[in-house]
């Protein structure tokens, strides 16, 4: 009853956005994550439309569509993307809409790190290094300046603010994060979404339950060497990110005997409300959740 419940109400938000651009005439911009679709408000201001596929708090990786995304990929003037690998679900909904419609990449021309042991897929995760999300704005204002030129000063006036805006935040991830000791440094997460971040502010990603996707289940076997790992690095905390189930590394923090962090924000942006309802509130939450859970000493 729930799954029907929250399946109705997505539909009829859905068909309230569609109902605002038809209304006023505003193009209709639809983007596979929450993230991209907080950066594209952020760029189009009230000129564009900006709805969703993956719901927050949704897994992009394990997604599957419902009949009525094949309606919103055909209802959209404009198609956003993150890439690479992210949303292999996607193809699918695209090549079976009645209209083609334009479709952007937003990580187009950035190089995707490869994460061994996760096969040749790149790890898609760029988002969480706020330089590489600079990169995002530039092309999100690019594509929404092809679909509407009017406002296309705008958008790219819009964009200059919120690159600013990042420079901000990455200058207060990278004071925040100074503050944890040296020797406790190393970062476990239940899946390996932080790669960028690590590498972007001197984190090491000591170990993750799940690779860059969580589309395959760990064995009993990979989930006994995380907990070895935690156990012979000193890791301090372990962390569970909100879009996946934490009974596991729950299990790996029991049997480690460390504490589970405070919850970290990865392929979603929380819930309004949460303080990490935004592309940079998600980023300073995420920053207060390693400063608390490894030992670091946040400031304001």
């Amino acid at each position: 009853m729930l799954a029907v419940v929250a399946l109705l109400c997505s539909g009829c938000g859905w068909a309230q956005a569609r109902a605002r651009a038809l209304d006023d005439g505003r193009p209709l911009v639809v983007t596979t994550i929450s993230i991209l679709a907080d950066l594209t408000r952020e760029v189009a201001g009230d000129h564009v439309v900006v709805e969703s596929l993956v719901e927050i708090g949704g897994d992009p990786h394990t997604y599957e569509p419902v009949p009525s995304d094949a309606g919103k990929i055909s209802d959209a003037d404009l198609i956003l993307r993150n890439g690479p690998g992210l949303e292999h679900w996607l193809d699918t909904l695209i090549d079976a809409s009645s209209v083609p419609r334009p479709v952007t990449t937003v990580t187009d021309g950035i190089q995707p790190l490869t994460i061994a042991g996760a096969g040749s897929d790149p790890d898609p995760h760029l988002w969480m290094d706020p330089v590489a999300v600079r990169r995002y704005v530039d092309t999100i204002s690019s594509a929404l300046s092809d679909l509407d030129p009017a406002h296309a000063e705008d958008f790219r006036r819009n964009a200059r603010r919120y690159r600013q805006r990042l420079d901000r935040l990455d200058e207060f991830v990278a004071v925040q994060l100074s503050t944890i000791p040296a020797e406790q440094r190393r970062l476990v997460t239940t899946h390996d979404a932080f790669r960028y971040f690590g590498q972007r502010y001197g984190l090491e990603v000591a170990g993750t339950i799940w690779s860059v996707s969580t589309e395959r289940e760990p064995s009993a076997t990979e989930v006994a060497t995380l907990v070895d790992t935690v156990r012979s690095q000193g890791v301090p905390a372990v962390f569970v990110e909100t879009t996946i189930n934490p009974d596991l590394m729950q299990q790996v923090a029991r049997d480690a005997g460390v504490a589970v962090g405070p919850p970290l924000y990865g392929d979603s942006l929380g819930e309004p409300g949460s303080g990490a309802d935004t592309y940079l509130g998600m980023m300073r939450a995420n920053t207060a959740a390693l400063v608390t859970g490894l030992g670091g000493s946040a400031t304001p």
